[in-house]
């Protein structure tokens, strides 16, 4: 397993994957921070660039992509109160309250830091979560799909009690 890290960071801190990164963080921020526009719509965009690219180096460039996209999205969130795409709904709560009194500097600073702890420990998690992750994901059958599926239909209505339709005949 270290052996695999050392590999990947080797790969990852070249000048041209690191240039890459921040090429992709710059322009997933920018596309991010329309509204309506989200990380999906950014990685697809850089799609066709990346074709002519080595895999690593392509796939480094798109990981900057969505990173930037999901900081850019909190951008729109707090200076327009527009969220742009779901994950970015939760930030205007705070940060355009923020931004009216004056504060956007220090909102979009607080979306930065946070973005950047949460990618980074996120990224640190999965990297050392991923074997136990992928050995749990390999055992599931169709059998368990279908009692996850179950339980999901289950918990819909609970949560929208009063929402539902046809809460009267469960409840």
């Amino acid at each position: 397993m270290i052996e695999g890290i050392l590999i990947g960071l080797k790969t990852a801190l070249t000048f041209q994957n690191i240039l890459m990164v921040m090429i992709g963080c710059f322009f997933g921020t920018i596309i991010g921070m329309l509204p309506g526009l989200g990380p999906m719509t950014a990685i697809a965009l850089m799609i066709p660039i990346t074709y002519g690219f080595d895999p690593a180096t392509g796939l480094i460039l798109m990981a900057g992509v969505y990173y930037g996209a999901v900081f850019g999205g909190s951008t729109s969130s707090i200076l327009l109160n527009a969220p742009g795409v779901p994950g970015t709904v939760a930030t205007s709560f705070d940060g355009y309250p923020m931004a009216q009194q004056g504060k956007a500097g220090k909102a979009l600073a607080i979306a930065a830091w946070s973005s950047f702890a949460g990618g980074t420990l996120a990224s640190i998690y999965l990297l050392f979560l991923a074997p136990s992750l992928s050995k749990v994901s390999l055992s599931f059958r169709s059998p368990d799909y279908f009692a996850l599926m179950i339980l999901v239909d289950q918990q819909m209505p609970i949560s929208r009690r009063n929402s539902f339709p046809f809460h009267q005949v469960w409840f």
